[in-house]
């Protein structure tokens, strides 16, 4: 039986999610940098002032895959995208996580000592 990461990581939604984030936090700090309102940054992105807000406000981005690199080469980035073998990228997150561990762990040793 798959433990509960393996369930999350197999639902497309986690990754869309994952993808559509990404691509608000960099459309919000494109507007922030260029000093946009929601009308100059509707047109410097070629959607609608009403697309903008769903976007701003709710986080829906949903847009086709050519949509996102349109829109990210507006903004100054460049999409890139790759396909990593699931087992190889379950293997970095357990040793990320048993790396976090071992910090937080030595951490608290170290401030115990401390005080």
């Amino acid at each position: 039986m798959k433990n509960n990461l393996d369930k999350i990581l197999n639902q497309p939604s986690y990754w869309i999610e994952g993808i559509n984030g990404v691509l608000y936090n960099a459309i919000i700090e494109f507007m922030e940098k260029n000093k946009f309102n929601r009308t100059q940054l509707a047109q410097n992105l070629g959607i609608s002032k009403g697309r903008v807000s769903q976007i701003l406000n709710n986080g829906e981005i949903n847009f086709s895959i050519e949509k996102i690199v349109e829109i990210s080469i507006k903004i100054g980035k460049y999409p890139v995208f790759e396909l990593e073998d699931s087992q190889i990228y379950l293997n970095k997150l357990n040793q990320t996580k048993q790396l976090k561990s071992m910090r937080i762990s030595n951490f608290n040793d170290y401030s115990t000592n401390l005080f």
